[in-house]
């Protein structure tokens, strides 16, 4: 066979095998320009716990003097509602690291009871001063076993104060 013959044949069947693969009677769907959302996780709030001090008879009036209440001033639903957002800056959500009804390890510490023991890890800082340097600086007290740079050095940057005060006020009720 010539070889401009088998060039011929060659596109003749190539050109039906296309035809064949690109007919549709269907018009293809025009692109849109709105916008999209995706879909969003309803959360439900956790329950505030009350901040009312409950003297036991034990409990002296000496220590009930050195006891204070730490006024959390962030809103703990929204600051729940940050935990579990996925965060495209870092692309993970604060969840997809920290079991938040564990202690255990999950890739971070779990925070289950982290607003006690917030209080206790470095001696002059409170809960909350201690929870806000950890979300700004995590460097700074690495908690023992976990490597640093191991969370995002960057919420101080993502994140407004009023964001921070609810994320403190949420990891104080767990």
């Amino acid at each position: 066979m010539p070889k401009v013959s088998r060039l011929f044949l060659l596109f003749a069947v190539l050109a039906m095998g296309l035809a064949a693969c690109g007919g549709s009677d269907t018009p293809a769907a025009a692109p849109t320009t709105a916008p999209t959302t995706a879909p969003t996780e309803e959360v439900a709030p956790t329950e505030v716990p009350t901040e009312e001090v409950v003297p036991t008879e034990d409990v002296t009036e000496e220590a009930t003097q050195e006891v204070s209440v730490e006024e959390v001033v962030g809103d703990p639903a929204i600051g729940q509602e940050l935990f579990n957002e996925f965060r495209a800056e870092v692309n993970f959500a604060c969840a997809t690291c920290h079991y938040p009804d564990k202690e255990e390890q999950l890739v971070g510490p779990g925070m289950l009871g982290l607003g006690e023991r917030a209080a206790t890890r470095v001696e002059g800082l409170s809960a909350t001063e201690y929870l806000r340097n950890s979300i700004l600086h995590p460097s700074d007290y690495v908690v023992e076993n976990f490597p640093d740079l191991l969370m995002p050095q960057v919420y101080a940057d993502l994140f407004t104060e009023e964001q921070i005060n609810n994320l403190i006020a949420y990891l104080k009720t767990l």
